[in-house]
């Protein structure tokens, strides 16, 4: 994919940087804002949270699919256009959310609807500038990226837990209709280009799609039918790439052993975070603590603003530690982190205060080196398609995440007998030994990076 195209229009990037940024952080707040809500869902529809985990799994999965969509499509559909039928979807997925809201069901077929919207934002404003920055400007406005995912999952969190707890949470579903007002901005300030014959590859996204959707559906039963039907999409779509040299991803990717392992390895240690962060923690707050959204959602602040620093120095950082050195250091404060709120469950709020900031910034920590081993050996002119199907991955992870999380939580009686030494009653085992769980998850990543990866990479190569 190439997104230089020649005799660029003139764009005031002064005008229009802002609008599109602020478009992206807004998206990105509507779908954290629906990730911290699920305590209320499960009381408000009566089921159980692997059930109500699907508005947030198939929203992620939509998102991150519709990520590479958008982002084809943008080497022959007009940004502006891309980026107007992305804020239509949001709008019309919010309204049948909000109408439909005493559904469930409905109410997952409006996420979608919302999220094929949503998918729009982040991407194409990457895809903007890297068509109509300069150099120099490109750097500066990638920084503006980063930072606006933090600054998002703050202000995404807080909306969240103050609306459910305040008003009623489909209140939410009314917010992104405010994303109409940047409409007439768009319009106006980017360029109309002209449309160009793109292939999309739809039969791999199809397989892609039906390889998260059965892995998620396996982590939330671990029915064996849907391990097969997984084993089996995987297979067809290795044989589908090898065959298509028009594929949106090729064999040749999955042959570079060191992007693979990278990619299995991202993939484990990612689920952790909605798993965890996004799912766990609310249920355990609200549970054995028995506060409200709110005020689960005021502990995200400091984590998130934390985490924001931590990510804005990993260029200082990288003079000191090499990629190597970050992920074994980021692997070893996430299970710390994790070990932190199984055995001081019933201490303080405040141990899961900084057990969040831990958690937070190491994956602020984590996710450059990765990409740094991850893209080596990866030829330059390659590297965006990479880099994509990452991104796409990594969004595929966290909904597994929040699968599992969700069964895990559903399990009422998972109560290990050798943490009664922390705490006899059964609600705060019952989360002790989930997040145990979990913290096994993040030990199996260390070994497997430091068995598929660790040996193997120089101790003298720099962070790049």
């Amino acid at each position: 994919m190439n997104h230089s195209i020649k005799n660029k229009p003139v764009v005031n990037l002064g005008k229009i940087v802002p609008a599109i940024l602020l478009l992206m952080i807004f998206s990105l707040v509507i779908d954290n804002s629906f990730k911290i809500i699920s305590p209320d869902l499960v009381e408000y529809f009566g089921v159980s949270a692997s059930t109500v985990s699907w508005q947030v799994t198939l929203a992620g999965l939509v998102i991150g699919i519709g990520a590479v969509v958008y982002s084809s499509l943008s080497d022959s559909i007009s940004i502006r256009n891309l980026l107007t039928v992305g804020i239509l979807l949001i709008c019309v997925g919010s309204l049948l959310g909000y109408v439909t809201h005493t559904n469930y069901w409905l109410i997952v077929f409006s996420r979608i609807i919302q999220a094929a919207g949503l998918g729009a934002t982040e991407t194409l404003y990457l895809v903007f500038i890297t068509k109509y920055a300069s150099e120099a400007e490109q750097k500066k406005y990638m920084g503006f990226s980063t930072s606006s995912f933090q600054l998002a999952t703050v202000i995404g969190t807080l909306t969240g837990g103050f609306v459910a707890t305040y008003l009623e949470w489909q209140n939410l579903f009314l917010i992104p209709l405010l994303s109409l007002l940047l409409l007439p901005s768009i319009l106006k300030h980017l360029p109309k280009e002209e449309n160009k014959k793109n292939n999309l590859d739809f039969i791999g996204l199809f397989f892609v799609a039906l390889i998260a959707t059965s892995i998620m559906l396996y982590m939330s039963s671990f029915h064996w039918g849907l391990f097969i039907l997984f084993i089996v999409s995987v297979i067809v779509f290795l044989l589908y790439i090898s065959k298509n040299k028009n594929a949106f991803i090729t064999i040749d990717f999955f042959k570079n052993k060191q992007f693979l392992f990278a990619l299995l390895v991202a993939f484990v240690i990612n689920t952790l975070y909605s798993a965890y962060a996004l799912n766990t923690l609310s249920f355990l707050l609200t549970s054995v603590y028995d506060i409200h959204l709110d005020k689960v959602s005021l502990m995200f602040i400091p984590a998130c603003l934390l985490a924001a620093f931590v990510g804005a120095l990993s260029g200082k950082i990288g003079k000191y530690l090499n990629s190597k050195q970050c992920v074994y250091l980021a692997f070893s404060i996430i299970v710390i982190s994790l070990l932190l709120g199984a055995f001081f469950i019933k201490a303080s709020i405040a141990v899961f205060v900084i057990s969040l900031i831990l958690f937070s910034c190491s994956f602020a920590l984590l996710y450059a080196p990765l990409i740094d081993i991850s893209l080596r050996n990866v030829p330059a002119e390659k590297s965006g398609t990479a880099l994509g199907f990452y991104n796409l991955c990594l969004n595929i992870a966290m909904s597994v995440g929040f699968s599992y999380s969700a069964l895990l939580i559903d399990k009422k009686d998972l109560q290990f007998g050798f943490l009664r030494f922390v705490t006899d009653e059964p609600t705060a085992l019952n989360y002790s030994s989930i997040i145990i769980i979990l913290a096994a998850i993040a030990a199996v990543s260390i070994v497997l990076f430091w068995f598929l990866l660790g040996r193997k990479i120089d101790k003298r190569t720099p962070q790049n």
